[in-house]
């Protein structure tokens, strides 16, 4: 049915791609679902392992019966893996290791497996900018290359872990990746987007943080009408993925583990939601490089995440999408939730379409879309009078 509205409509989307969640398809290498024995996870972006993709070559090569089209894929490693990588690798056991450890070393050590620290590059550039703890960073990018480069052999005799490069070739490793760090660091644009990205994935979850504790016992209806709202006037913007775990969150409330420290009398809870904002935002990282540009010869990029966060396993498994498009070129993917978004909207269980009507009418698209250059240019100033807004809710709370 996809290959035929293509077909349809084929001239008019030269120049885009198009993936689709299939239980038919090819699969994207090792970047699907992956549940380990204690909850450590590799998880994809779609609720499915294999993948139908369309596009102009593609649908060219199906005109005569099958495709066959080279791809790329990484598997990104959180932050939370990367935690526990040095310790690890010095022999220290500060805290309980995972139990699954050595089983995700050893899927981790298979040749073929393609790991990448793009998501512990992101949330530490801004500590590097303020010359903080580089000597940890180091350390840390070290454990990382010795993880690269697993031996595997070793690990499944003698269940230790250690490297196939030698000590001096693992700090030239090192040494290169906060190189590379420092390169992004001095690449400006690309530095305000991983920030910009942070604070308004954490502006999303102060909001809602200052909703649930506010009025906790507020109906459903009345605290997506508070989070929609300010998506509509505030953010300028309407998102799929922070509606669905906005919803969540305000049905479950701390029965979502994602926020079971976000609670009244936290002095901390600020930098608890910057952390839980990093998450968020490595998750649209991934769902973002969707439509990069693949290595070369290969068509098609599979990303994924890997991680030991039951929490955030939590939260991406509430957002599985059931396509997404892309223009060549272009890092703008269109992602489509495997589910009904305007669902995850409704504000009044008797009329499910009033939150269309309000936020995706052609006036309130217009209006969005005329003050969102001023929202963005002073972001800030709203993140500023968030912060305010739930430290006065929490310190009230008794």
């Amino acid at each position: 049915m996809a290959f035929e509205l293509y077909r349809m409509a084929a001239r008019l989307l030269t120049g885009y791609r198009f993936i689709f969640a299939s239980d038919r398809g090819g699969t994207p290498g090792f970047a699907v679902n992956r549940t380990f024995s204690a909850g450590a996870a590799v998880r994809s972006l779609f609720n499915t392992e294999r993948v139908l993709v369309l596009d102009t070559e593609t649908a060219e090569e199906m005109e005569s019966g099958h495709s066959t089209y080279p791809i790329d894929y990484s598997i990104s490693l959180d932050t939370n893996a990367m935690s526990y990588l040095r310790p690890y690798m010095a022999g220290k056991r500060l805290a309980p290791l995972p139990k699954d450890f050595q089983a995700v070393f050893e899927f981790i050590a298979r040749p073929e497996v393609n790991i990448d620290p793009i998501p512990y590059f992101s949330e530490n550039l801004p500590t590097l900018v303020n010359g903080e703890t580089v000597d940890k960073i180091f350390e840390n990018l070290k454990a990382y290359e010795i993880l690269r480069n697993l031996d595997g052999e070793w690990l499944k005799k003698k269940g230790e872990v250690r490297s196939t490069l030698t000590e001096q070739e693992l700090v030239y490793r090192a040494q290169q990746l906060l190189s590379r760090m420092y390169m992004d660091i001095g690449n400006a644009p690309l530095l305000k987007e991983i920030l910009f990205r942070h604070q308004y994935m954490y502006a999303c979850l102060i909001k809602m943080a200052a909703i649930q504790i506010k009025s906790p016992s507020a109906g459903l209806g009345r605290k997506m009408e508070a989070f929609l709202d300010f998506s509509h006037s505030r953010l300028a913007t309407m998102n799929g993925r922070e509606t669905a775990i906005a919803r969540a969150y305000f049905q479950r409330g701390q029965k979502l583990k994602f926020f079971g420290k976000i609670q009244k009398g936290r002095s901390d809870i600020l930098e608890l939601l910057s952390n839980m904002a990093w998450d968020i935002w490595h998750v649209r990282q991934i769902e973002q490089s969707l439509a990069f540009m693949p290595s070369k010869g290969a068509r098609y990029f599979f990303p994924a995440l890997l991680t030991f966060d039951h929490k955030l396993i939590e939260v991406m498994d509430l957002y599985p999408l059931k396509a997404c498009a892309f223009k060549i070129g272009e890092s703008k993917p269109m992602p489509i939730f495997n589910g009904n978004t305007f669902e995850l909207m409704v504000i009044d269980d008797d009329n499910h379409v009033s939150a269309i009507k309000r936020y995706f009418s052609e006036d309130a698209i217009a209006i969005r879309d005329s003050v969102r250059e001023s929202v963005m240019t002073s972001f800030s100033d709203l993140v500023k009078s968030l912060e305010e807004e739930l430290i006065a809710i929490v310190g009230g709370c008794k």
